[in-house]
């Protein structure tokens, strides 16, 4: 019967999710170099990255972020299901433009845990095991703040940029505290597709999604007419 089918397969989801860890979240972080006067000399590792705490975010890039990723983030449980049925049923109708309706801790587990390549029936339960992993071992067990720290910390971004902080030092020269309301817009359209939005090598499609995120973050009243 459609149950039995319904629950084998939440049982094969939940039984083959991986462990979530945060040790897995990030690779090793550079080891810096310094002189005596405390002058940076060379980073060594695999990743370049520095982490940063929530606390280190700024209002303008935590709004720059949730508006084009995740507007109702503050709202859902890990997955936002009037967004997902949405996308759902418009790639069953054939819209390739209906997107994945992937939250914030989704594509988390998309990132560092699940294979996001996967097709058939394998993509159908890596879908589900990003749903899974999403709700109860993300949702659950960390805050709202903790995520967004996670999201923000491990990505590639371009460059030899992982994580935010090193893509603020990166691009802007700047620790990401003080980045401006147009720099956070940047920064936040990069995790789209940060080496299509390379500001050093594609810097018309980088304005045009700065700006699509700027319109986003108006969109949801995040800024005003003015401040877009």
């Amino acid at each position: 019967s459609i149950t039995i089918v319904a629950v084998t397969f939440i049982i094969i989801v939940i039984i083959g999710a991986p462990e979530f860890s945060e040790e897995q979240l990030y690779a090793k972080e550079s080891s810096i170099l310094y002189y005596k006067d405390g002058t940076e000399i060379a980073r060594i590792g695999t990743e370049n990255r520095e982490l940063v705490s929530y606390d280190d975010l700024p209002e303008v890039l935590i709004d720059a972020i949730l508006a084009t990723e995740d507007s109702r983030f503050m709202q859902h449980k890990g997955i936002d299901l009037p967004r997902f049925l949405k996308a759902s049923f418009g790639q069953l109708l054939g819209n390739s433009s209906a997107g994945g309706a992937s939250t914030l801790p989704m594509q988390i587990v998309k990132l560092k845990f699940t294979d996001k390549t996967s097709t058939g029936i394998k993509g159908i339960i890596r879908k589900f095991t990003d749903i899974y992993m999403s709700v109860f071992k993300i949702e659950k067990k960390y805050t709202k703040e903790q995520i967004i720290e996670f999201y923000v910390n491990i990505p590639y971004l371009g460059g030899s940029a992982h994580g935010i902080e090193q893509a603020s030092q990166s691009y802007f020269n700047k620790p990401i505290s003080e980045v401006s309301l147009a720099e956070a817009a940047m920064l936040a359209g990069l995790f789209q597709a940060p080496n299509a939005f390379d500001p050093f090598h594609n810097p018309e499609k980088t304005e045009s999604r700065r700006n699509t995120v700027l319109n986003l973050m108006r969109r949801h009243h995040y800024i005003t007419d003015e401040e877009y």
